[in-house]
């Protein structure tokens, strides 16, 4: 099997002395600091463990609020709409990015919330941004259907994902970068592909054969920060020190429980909060949670929690927003 991209040699460096992703012994693409995938006695662990929050499974619905959006993409002002878990839609300078598009149920697992329009309301798309390829975040069908609408979108992605986009026989542009790589577009909006404490995997024999990451979006009056799925890492104060003026961090507080088991791959809304003071941001998104049962705590659980925390702590930045509904800047 030929060796892993490390970079994209066409593709600009934004951190100094850094020359691509690191393989380990295997050939597989790594985290900065230490993986993120468990073994499968530690996977037989957790399916076999009781589960404290069982019963405030039953009958679980969202906390999340739903507006439903019918002309979601004829609003070219700047501002952020979140379609539910991992998926947003970004207007800035003009255009529109949409990240991780999940748009339907994912195999066996039920929306909580509503895809808040018409599928076939997202047209004009010009950008596709997947952070990786797990099916929460990279979904076939939403993909086809997606690029279908949208033939000129160019797909954003990292390294060696575009053959299984290929794969889906979908025919849109693709640039993949490596971490800390900037994709040159045709517009004033800079799209950077920078590090997240993750893995990967999509079938038996393919882990950590595709990157994983997180996106910096700047346009000349914002700059926001996509985390994707991420544990702590040494990545944020890294983040964080190339890009020092980050007005929006978009985290994960979903998927956290059992700890023991999530953490090195999510993050909690405490450690959200860790994230956020991290990367030195002025307002917090929270995603990843209220749309689909990926874990130990019901799906109402992650907001809750982290609505505790604020009141604890008095903290104000937060923007837990509803769904459908456009936040403008």
């Amino acid at each position: 099997m030929a060796q892993l991209p490390t970079h994209n040699s066409s593709l600009p460096f934004i951190k100094e002395n850094w020359n691509g992703n690191l393989l380990n012994k295997k050939q597989q693409y790594i985290n900065l600091d230490g993986p993120s995938e468990r073994s499968f006695a530690e996977l037989l662990k957790w399916q076999t463990e009781r589960n404290p929050f069982k019963p405030l499974k039953r009958n679980q619905q969202t906390n999340i609020d739903i507006s439903m959006n019918k002309h979601i993409t004829g609003n070219r002002e700047d501002g952020i709409v979140w379609l539910g878990h991992a998926s947003f839609l970004f207007t800035l300078g003009g255009k529109h990015f949409i990240v991780d598009p999940v748009l339907y149920n994912v195999g066996p697992l039920k929306r909580f919330t509503p895809l808040p329009c018409d599928v076939a309301a997202l047209k004009q798309i010009d950008f596709i941004l997947l952070s990786h390829n797990h099916r929460d975040h990279a979904d076939k069908r939403s993909m086809i259907e997606l690029c279908t609408l949208n033939p000129s979108a160019v797909i954003l992605t990292g390294l060696n994902i575009a053959p299984l986009l290929r794969s889906w026989r979908i025919k849109n542009p693709i640039i993949e970068a490596g971490w800390y790589q900037q994709y040159q577009l045709e517009t004033d909006v800079q799209v950077s592909y920078l590090p997240a404490k993750h893995w990967n995997r999509r079938g038996l024999h393919d882990m950590n054969d595709m990157l994983w990451g997180s996106f910096m979006l700047q346009s000349p009056t914002q700059t926001i920060y996509f985390g994707a799925d991420s544990g702590l890492g040494i990545h944020y104060p890294e983040i964080a020190q190339l890009f020092p003026n980050i007005d929006v961090a978009i985290l994960g507080i979903g998927a956290y429980k059992p700890e023991w088991f999530m953490n090195t791959a999510h993050t909690s809304p405490a450690d959200a909060l860790v994230a956020f003071e991290q990367l030195n941001a002025k307002q917090l998104i929270p995603m990843h949670h209220g749309t689909f049962d990926l874990s130990d705590e019901p799906v109402f659980y992650p907001k809750q929690d982290l609505m505790l925390l604020q009141e604890q702590h008095n903290i104000t930045a937060v923007q837990h927003l509803s769904i459908g509904n456009k936040m403008q800047f």
